[in-house]
């Protein structure tokens, strides 16, 4: 599937979801309150759909295992998968990777080409050690930027999912409107697409 470059805005989002609620004055709805709306249904949709790919390249020095992914940007939401020099480098969870790096290395001196990483806390690390400069280049699904209550601010999903995002924004509303049966629509036809 291939996703558009997008165009609709926050004031796109006030306009659809004030006449549909029959609020156009913002009387009951705050700008606050649906662009909070929007920012939750971005990160729901952006995780379910891992639309926002992107890549990013860090320079890995050798005798240097963990690096910091938290400068990269747009942030990183889920990788899915890791370069050195071109040659992908596998991925294993940390309780395998101590329990590997305690039996074959114990002392934590072996270098060499790695052959997996691991995360912890915005934190990767490469075993063994790099035993030479790399490249890395990391594909990645990038978290959406939050947008703020400026009108003009452009959505970071594709326009693809603005109807979406405009349900999950009236679910919430007609839920703060205790209007129970208004909110199930909207929530079965936010599930449904």
């Amino acid at each position: 599937m291939s996703y558009s470059n997008p165009t609709k805005t926050v004031g796109n989002v006030y306009d659809s979801v004030k006449r549909a609620f029959g609020d156009e004055s913002g009387v009951q709805l705050t700008n606050a309150d649906i662009v909070r709306w929007i920012n939750e249904a971005q990160v729901d949709l952006s995780g379910q759909n891992q639309v926002l790919q992107t890549t990013a390249t860090m320079t890995v020095t050798a005798g240097t295992p963990t690096y910091s992914l938290t400068s990269v940007s747009p942030p990183i939401d889920s990788i899915a998968s890791l370069l050195l020099d071109g040659r992908r480098v596998g991925n294993i969870a940390i309780a395998q990777a101590e329990e590997s790096i305690s039996l074959a290395d114990p002392e934590g001196t072996e270098t060499g080409a790695p052959q997996f990483w691991y995360a912890w806390g915005g934190d990767i690390t490469f075993w063994p050690k790099p035993n030479k400069n790399y490249t890395m280049l990391i594909r990645y699904t990038a978290r959406p930027t939050n947008v703020t209550t400026t009108a003009t601010d452009i959505l970071s999903l594709p326009d693809e999912f603005f109807t979406d995002i405009n349900n999950f924004v009236l679910m919430r509303a007609y839920e703060m409107d205790e209007n129970p049966q208004m909110m199930a629509v909207k929530q079965a036809e936010y599930s449904a697409s």
